[in-house]
């Protein structure tokens, strides 16, 4: 912000700017959770909005988990899934490419297509659906549960005092 010569009066994470645009868009009112799973980090806000005005309650999250890690669960699935020899770096990229699309379009479908010519010719070509993926993922999920807890602690509240929960893609 400086660089662009504006005077930056405070610094938010990425879910609470997206409560605040979200909030003062919709101008509701109550206690609510973001929990943003992005492509390299985890993050929890825990929010207040009152007559359009947003209070932080608590922030919290975990830098070393994200997307990518659930990327490359899928990926290391895949492998298995297709029985893959090891790979090169190339076809590697290739499949973790794919892995990250079927993920992404578990988002409004409930099973994805893996598929991809290897440079060795071989043809990898599976399904992922959203009870696999769940299965495969609980272990990341699982580990997003402590900063949540983490966050309602150090904001005074148990999860049944929140009114919504909004989840960041």
């Amino acid at each position: 912000g400086k660089i662009a010569g504006l005077e930056v009066l405070r610094i938010i994470n990425e879910p609470t700017a997206a409560a605040l645009a979200y909030g003062l868009e919709k101008k509701k009112t109550g206690t609510i959770a973001v929990y943003d799973l992005g492509g390299g980090t985890f993050d929890i806000s825990i929010l207040k909005l009152t007559k359009g005005v947003f209070e932080v309650m608590s922030t919290g999250g975990d830098s070393a988990l994200g997307g990518d890690d659930f990327d490359h669960r899928i990926f290391c699935w895949a492998i298995e899934e297709a029985r893959l020899q090891p790979l090169s770096p190339e076809d590697g990229r290739l499949l973790m490419m794919r892995c990250r699309e079927a993920k992404e379009f578990l988002t409004i479908n409930p099973e994805a297509p893996i598929t991809a010519r290897l440079a060795t010719g071989e043809m990898v070509d599976i399904k992922l659906d959203v009870a696999t993926f769940a299965e495969i993922a609980q272990t990341l999920i699982s580990k997003t549960m402590q900063p949540v807890k983490k966050a309602l602690r150090d904001a005074g509240l148990r999860v049944d005092a929140l009114h919504r929960l909004d989840v960041v893609a």
